[in-house]
């Protein structure tokens, strides 16, 4: 991003490492001793390159890091995963649903799209976590959200190009796919590169086929 002209998108959607010591390969560090400092210089940029609007998932521990790192601070929305199950050997006092997403106007107030989008319009957002027995919503990354988290965001905020600077598993690119609006993503690991493309690649191919269909039916 240090490269890149400011306003060069007009939205960002993303979930940076939460320094929670997942493991993501080779390629990051997530455990980093300045995490506070390397939250901020992140925020810095995102701000720079997003023209409209930035949202960035956090975990509960950095709120409020992540809150004084926007200089855009508007409010606080909430990704809620409604996976339920067994509870019984859980030792922590309470399990953790809620994902805190922080939400910057980087250059001043915008107006949000309303009509004809068929989205909640409300600051909780819920979904179900991809899960590696799925068939379908397969958990392809270990921080992998799933479209619905992201789909209120994208299509209630003006934008023609998003741009995701943890794109992990493509999750980003799936969402603006489905309500056809350009995107860009970075990735290190060339693992999640590869499982990204190829999400991408089958929707692509799917939305080929129907439209083909659809060219047969109406001739």
């Amino acid at each position: 991003m240090a490269r890149w002209p400011d306003d060069a998108v007009d939205l960002i959607v993303t979930s940076p490492p939460w320094n929670a010591k997942k493991n993501y390969g080779d390629y990051t560090d997530d455990n980093k001793p300045d995490f506070d400092d390397w939250l901020q210089r992140l925020c810095s940029e995102m701000e720079r390159v997003a023209k409209n609007a930035l949202y960035v998932y956090m975990s509960q521990d950095h709120m409020w890091t992540l809150q004084k790192s926007l200089k855009g601070f508007r409010q606080w929305l909430f990704y809620h995963r409604r996976n339920l199950g067994a509870t019984w050997h859980i030792r922590n006092p309470w399990i953790k649903t809620i994902t805190p997403i922080a939400m910057s106007w980087p250059n001043g107030k915008i107006s949000m799209v309303n009509p004809g989008i068929n989205v909640s319009t409300m600051d909780f957002i819920a979904g179900v976590n991809p899960q590696s027995n799925f068939n379908t919503n397969k958990r392809l990354h270990p921080a992998q959200d799933p479209v619905a988290a992201y789909l209120p965001l994208i299509a209630r905020t003006p934008c023609e190009t998003v741009y995701d600077p943890f794109m992990g598993s493509g999750t980003t690119a799936m969402t603006c796919l489905q309500l056809g609006k350009n995107y860009i993503g970075s990735e290190l690991n060339p693992d999640y590169i590869k499982i990204a493309n190829k999400r991408i690649n089958a929707f692509e191919a799917q939305e080929t086929i129907f439209g083909i269909q659809e060219e047969l039916i109406s001739e």
